[in-house]
């Protein structure tokens, strides 16, 4: 099972996601990750509760979090497998901590769609709040691949609009659906079909979409890795999405949560490498 990305992280896909919030990532993962992946799906399916925690999308799909604290496949990809490098290199960090992770699968005919939202209940400010999918079946239209609004992400960040607990209350997206034959809409609606080993990697703020699986043979499954960079930072808010076995509520505000057993440490940029990241106090100065 490989250790680094099979195929290099490139000045493109760095771009890309600086620009777009959302950039595909070909063949990262070899065929050993992907099939024990694809047979520990299998057994979460069976059984959810037994392996993580369940949440308001469960049902028609499976979707279940949390996965990575017990000793299994799941942990050993958090800790062994290129992902954390792979993000650590897209978003310029020189740290990248684990927050959790969420496996989805929406078994053939599902009418689970996932309709316009972004993932602002992560308890976290800041940029480098990024959301590695990995396809572990072959993604397509007709099985419920996701949708993204690229660009979005900065009028976000730019303007501080985030709905929910994290923002004022008061922001609420637009009608994509009725943006999408709009000539004068400022953003692109992009998406790819995907096979096993592809991943997808996008900002906490970025709209995104999926409908439900029209297919009568082929579930789609994916893992989502939920990582935080150097620019991330404690959003401590009643109604936001706590780190498993932590109280959110006492951490600082505005603060890089420190690294530990609930938020580890899982890539660090090598020491002979420039360093990316410029932390806030040099950035003042």
């Amino acid at each position: 099972m490989n250790q680094r990305p099979l195929h290099p992280v490139t000045a493109e896909h760095i771009e890309t996601y600086r620009r777009d919030g959302v950039v595909c990532l070909r063949q990262m993962f070899d065929a050993e990750w992907v099939e024990k992946l694809q047979a520990a799906a299998v057994e979460v399916a069976a059984d959810p509760a037994a392996h993580g925690l369940t949440g308001p999308s469960h049902g028609a799909m499976i979707s279940v979090s949390h996965l990575w604290h017990r000793p299994g496949i799941f942990r050993d990809f958090a800790f062994g497998s290129p992902a954390g490098e792979i993000v650590g290199r897209v978003i310029e960090a020189d740290n990248v901590q684990m927050f959790h992770d969420h496996l989805f699968r929406k078994p053939p005919m599902s009418p689970s769609i996932m309709q316009w939202h972004a993932d602002h209940l992560w308890p976290f400010t800041g940029t480098m709040i990024p959301n590695l999918w990995v396809a572990l079946s072959p993604v397509n239209e007709e099985n419920g691949r996701i949708e993204f609004v690229a660009g979005y992400h900065r009028f976000c960040i730019e303007t501080g609009s985030r709905f929910g607990p994290a923002g004022d209350g008061t922001f609420r997206f637009p009608d994509f659906e009725a943006e999408r034959g709009n000539p004068d809409f400022p953003f692109r609606f992009v998406t790819w079909d995907l096979q096993p080993g592809d991943a997808v990697l996008f900002h906490v703020d970025i709209p995104h979409y999926s409908k439900g699986n029209d297919s009568d043979v082929l579930a789609r499954t994916g893992l989502a890795m939920r990582m935080i960079g150097d620019d991330a930072y404690w959003c401590p808010r009643e109604g936001l999405m706590p780190v498993h076995g932590m109280d959110l509520m006492s951490q600082p505000d505005g603060e890089h949560p420190a690294p530990g057993e609930l938020l580890p440490l899982i890539w660090q940029r090598p020491d002979d490498e420039p360093r990316a990241f410029t932390p806030r106090t040099a950035q003042a100065a």
